[in-house]
């Protein structure tokens, strides 16, 4: 145990271990992950209700949902998909989660709302094609790495119609000034969120100053087993994904708010970026 907790508390190299098929496969954790997503109160995974209906709002004005064919990438329980759907929009949901997709089709079948919900991993599976508009929300580029979003880029930039939208947003580099390395311990480790079973969980936060890119890094030991999760989060400067966006065959327009889709002007907000796919 001595050698497991010394190894770490090492640095690892930025995204040298991607886990994310733990939070969205595992049972236990997928429906702790649902729980927050649906929870009203708070931020952590999914925006507030007035947050997303917002947000969908700027969008139809700005690109017109109706007839359109929308793709939403990393849709979770479906939230914004929905939303899209009562505007007019075909929506094809794509997540990683069963547990988020089984809820995401139950709600829609109560609303009355056509919406396909696809479980596909949107870094190794095709893409829905032919399509208006595809949107990646709540910052999920910032979790990935440089070789993996330009895998992402060019999968959505393939998966558009000639003159589509590609709309995402990120956490904002001035964001990352606020963050701080920390520790961490505890029994049943963020009330029991990682297991039904007993455990004993360890957490430690790396700050990676150059890249602009922090690790939450976590231990979970239980009496039969033990495992981690590594959550990477890179924060940017609007024009440094304007430039990635760019080297992928888009054209890219000024960053605007995530939420109000008005001019950003907030370094310490989250900004959204519309990008097209050349006529």
């Amino acid at each position: 145990m001595y050698e497991q907790l010394t190894e770490f508390h090492k640095r690892p190299a930025p995204f040298s271990r991607y886990t994310a098929d733990t939070l969205w496969t595992d049972a236990h954790i997928a429906q702790r992950m649902l729980d927050y997503h649906l929870d009203p109160a708070h931020d952590i995974a999914s925006r507030k209700p007035g947050s997303i209906q917002r947000i969908a709002g700027w969008i139809d004005r700005r690109i017109g949902l109706k007839g359109k064919s929308v793709c939403d990438l990393g849709c979770g329980p479906g939230l914004y998909a929905r939303d899209f759907a009562r505007r007019g929009a075909t929506v094809t949901g794509c997540d990683f989660s069963e547990t988020s997709l089984a809820h995401a089709r139950a709600c829609a079948g109560a609303d009355g709302l056509d919406i396909a919900f696809v479980r596909l991993d949107y870094l190794a599976d095709p893409l829905p094609g032919h399509q208006d508009l595809i949107v990646l929300i709540y910052g999920d580029i910032c979790a990935l790495s440089p070789a993996q979003r330009r895998t992402l880029l060019a999968k959505v930039h393939a998966a558009l119609k000639p003159g589509g939208r590609f709309v995402l947003d990120a956490f904002a580099k001035a964001q990352f000034a606020g963050l701080e390395e920390k520790t961490g311990f505890g029994f049943r480790l963020m009330d029991g969120f990682w297991s039904a079973e007993n455990y004993f969980g360890f957490s430690k936060t790396f700050l990676y100053a150059e890249e602009s890119l922090a690790l939450d890094r976590y231990l979970i030991v239980e009496p039969d087993r033990s495992f981690e999760v590594f959550n990477w989060l890179r924060y940017f400067e609007p024009e440094e994904l304007a430039a990635e966006l760019r080297g992928s065959g888009f054209e890219v327009g000024d960053p605007v708010d995530a939420v109000t889709g008005d001019r950003w002007k907030d370094a310490e907000a989250m900004f959204s970026i519309i990008a097209s796919r050349p006529d």
